[in-house]
């Protein structure tokens, strides 16, 4: 093979590398692009949806409805395989919940008469001690925790 050949294999070799470093960075992009619209569309899905369970004090601005949900859980779905229809709307609808519960607290809203603000409570403790049990799960993996003892020393 003479010298020739071989820089073109090289400059051929190059060339290959970086149409696949370009495609690889294009579907980055593509997944950043979704990802923004659906944090977008999720935050007007949640400031629409909290008025279905606060009252507005003073001038509050009008909303729009909640139409957006279905697009929310659309590009929720499209972004994660693993989600449901009813998963996004359930992550939706607790932090709509949540979004409120700030919001009657800082005195902007006042708890609608048919929403009992206890099952509020109860509902946004548990899935805030669900989320902190799967961060700490990512964190450790699956070992047994510290008070158990391990069956290796009880031997």
């Amino acid at each position: 093979m003479d010298f020739v050949g071989l820089a073109g294999l090289i400059v051929g070799l190059i060339a290959l590398l970086v149409a696949i470093y370009g495609i690889r960075d294009v579907r980055e992009q593509v997944k950043f692009l979704v990802t923004l619209e659906r944090n977008r569309l999720f935050a007007n899905v949640i400031h629409t949806m909290v008025w279905r369970v606060v009252e507005r004090i003073g001038d509050a601005e009008r909303f729009q409805s909640s139409s957006d949900m279905h697009e929310f859980t659309m590009l929720a779905r499209a972004l994660d395989s693993k989600q449901t229809l009813d998963s996004a709307q359930e992550y939706a609808n607790k932090e709509t919940l949540t979004l409120a519960q700030d919001m009657v607290s800082h005195g902007l809203a006042k708890w609608r008469d048919d929403v009992d603000e206890n099952s509020v409570g109860e509902i946004l403790k548990e899935w805030q001690n669900d989320k902190n049990a799967a961060a700490l799960k990512k964190i450790f993996g699956d070992r047994p925790p510290l008070s158990e003892p391990s069956k290796d020393l009880m031997s």
